[in-house]
């Protein structure tokens, strides 16, 4: 048995009519059988002052709900299987959801069923949500087979149909993937992919894939059916220069895409590691639709000076958001388990390349048998 209690106070800012709240976490976990177990848990955010800027239906969002978790002796069977029930003021139905996931694995097969359901008006305020009103069913089937000779470990070939459906809608059917694929393991640990994606998708609302300003965007109401086939190679991850590159070609929406991702990665243990990703996409839609090319280019480095002393930096240009970013993060560790850490980040605009915003952080961590102290310094 297990139990679990957070809770914590947040600050008010009325300038930015923000209430002070309360956001509470219990959980409750048992044991079952060999490996399987169900919890219990409750989730708790309440506004504890009343404002002239605060309507009724932020006052409080509850969640309450049941998990069970089925993981079999020899690890055959596992699934994952939940009801939670969400309370908000004046709601007082379509707020839940539930989902399952049942897979059974051995040698030679894979085979899973799994599904989500969420109700309309279910609410997660302390949670993330993608979607609601959507019932999802997303099955798969994989097949393995192990070779006796050749540079191949491991190949296999599934297939994943992903639908959702709206309920609110009569449950008409909004979104389908079809994922085809074949893999191959390498005895060097290199792997190789192939996919081909059936698309369906419709829009109920006006759409620009590109993200183009003032662009015009799809239209609303239109169904859209695409196909586009994806390549995936890994180099062998235990040399010091090791690569991923992924291009992939075909249809995107009414028009077409042509993308490209890539990395490459140097480590000369136990000093440095390095990397560079660099993602290209273009974007190709009839006329009047618009054009886009897309680059996102992020190069990384990790430095370790001593056992306890350590630096990383992130550079990251994205042409879509017309950003340039840095994070650099310079790591001392005081003690075991204790830490102390001085961050920069720095922002520009690439228009005219002109700082957005930047920030030092100094943060210091540190544990003491059971309890952990952290304070930092904005």
């Amino acid at each position: 048995m297990r139990l679990g209690v957070l809770s914590m106070q947040t600050q008010e800012d009325i300038e930015n009519e923000i209430p002070t709240a309360n956001n509470s976490v219990i959980s409750l976990q048992y044991k079952l059988f060999s490996r399987s177990n169900i919890s219990v848990l409750f989730v708790n955010k309440q506004t504890t002052k009343d404002y002239d800027f605060m309507i009724d239906e932020n006052k409080y969002n509850r969640v309450l709900g049941i998990d069970y978790s089925l993981a079999s002796k020899n690890n055959t069977w596992n699934g994952k299987y939940f009801f939670h029930k969400s309370f908000s003021p004046g709601v007082s139905s379509n707020d839940f959801s539930a989902g399952f996931r049942t897979e059974y694995n051995n040698r030679k097969l894979n085979v899973r069923l799994s599904g989500v359901f969420v109700a309309d008006d279910f609410r997660s305020d302390l949670g993330f949500i993608r979607r609601t009103d959507i019932l999802k069913i997303n099955p798969n089937i994989e097949l393995k087979f192990w070779p006796q000779k050749g540079r191949i470990q491991r190949h296999s070939f599934s297939v994943t149909p992903i639908s959702i459906w709206r309920p609110k809608l009569d449950y008409e059917n909004s979104d389908y993937t079809i994922v085809t694929r074949w893999e191959a393991n390498f005895q060097d640990s290199s792997q190789l992919r192939l996919d081909m994606f059936n698309r369906y998708t419709k829009l109920y609302e006006a759409f620009d894939p590109t993200g183009t300003e003032s662009a015009m965007p799809l239209p609303a109401n239109e169904n859209y059916y695409y196909t586009s086939y994806e390549i995936s190679f890994r180099s062998d991850q235990r040399k010091k220069i090791s690569y991923t590159v992924n291009p992939s070609i075909g249809d995107f929406y009414n028009g077409s895409k042509y993308s490209l991702e890539s990395s490459i990665i140097l480590r000369l243990q136990p000093y440095f590691s390095g990397s560079i990703q660099v993602n290209y996409d273009q974007i190709e839609l009839p006329n009047p639709y618009p054009d886009a090319t897309i680059w996102l280019i992020g190069p990384k480095f990790d430095i370790t000076f001593t056992k306890n002393m350590f630096w990383s930096t992130f550079f990251q240009y994205n042409t879509q958001r017309e950003n340039f970013s840095i994070n650099t993060r310079f790591q001392w560790r005081l003690a075991p388990l204790s830490d102390l850490f001085l961050v920069y980040n720095d922002n520009y605009t690439t228009t005219v390349f002109s700082p957005r915003f930047r920030s030092f952080n100094l943060k210091s961590v540190s544990y003491t048998h059971l309890r952990a102290h952290e304070t930092s310094l904005h």
